[in-house]
Order: C-alpha cells, then structure tokens, then sequence
C-alpha cells in the first residue's frame, strides 16, 4: 500500500477512521457476505444465483451427447424430477418473501 504523508492531522483521522470500519465490515461480512453483499436484496442474489446455477448444469447437461449422459437420468426426468421443481420452488419463495415484506401475508 503508498503511503501518503498528510499535514492535516483531522483528515489522517477520517482515514484512519474510515479504513478501521472497512476492516470491521468486512470481518462481519465472511466470505458469503463479500460475495453476495449485505442489505434487503442478499436473498435475491442468492437465490437467484442458485437458480442460474441449477439452469446452467441443466443447460449443460441438455447439449451433452447422448453417448456421455447417464442412462439412468434422461432429459425428461432431468427436467420434470429436478430443474422444474426447484426453480418453481425457488420462484415461491421469492414471491411469498416479497409479499410478507410487503405487510400481505
């Protein structure tokens, strides 16, 4: 890090100041905390992300050869067993936590 010699000692102490609260947040943050951020919208990133996650594998998955797929889990089971059912439970719960935000539920 540069250092910077200040003449002013009230401004070093603002920036001494400031610098001990970034370290203090992001103690307090963890790791999923400097992911994901903090405030009202964490739930959204994660479960969004989660969702990304699960339509990206299915995706993947989709455009795989037959020859390298299981025979075990076809694309239909694939897509009416996992993909449809986590994703529909993940769109619930974002709708039924937005509406006991909202004072409705």
């Amino acid at each position: 890090m540069n250092k910077i010699e200040l003449q002013d000692p009230k401004v070093a102490s603002k920036i001494i100041a400031a610098n001990a609260e970034n370290d203090k947040r992001k103690a307090e943050l963890g790791f999923l905390g400097r992911f994901f951020g903090s405030g009202e919208n964490v739930r959204l990133y994660i479960v969004g992300t989660i969702a990304l996650g699960v339509l990206l594998i299915a995706l993947v998955y989709t455009l795989t050869p037959d020859r390298y797929r299981s025979p075990d889990l076809g694309l239909k089971d694939m897509w009416t067993l996992i993909v449809i059912p986590v994703e529909s439970t993940i769109i619930g719960y974002l709708i039924g936590s937005r509406s006991k935000e909202n004072g409705s539920g």
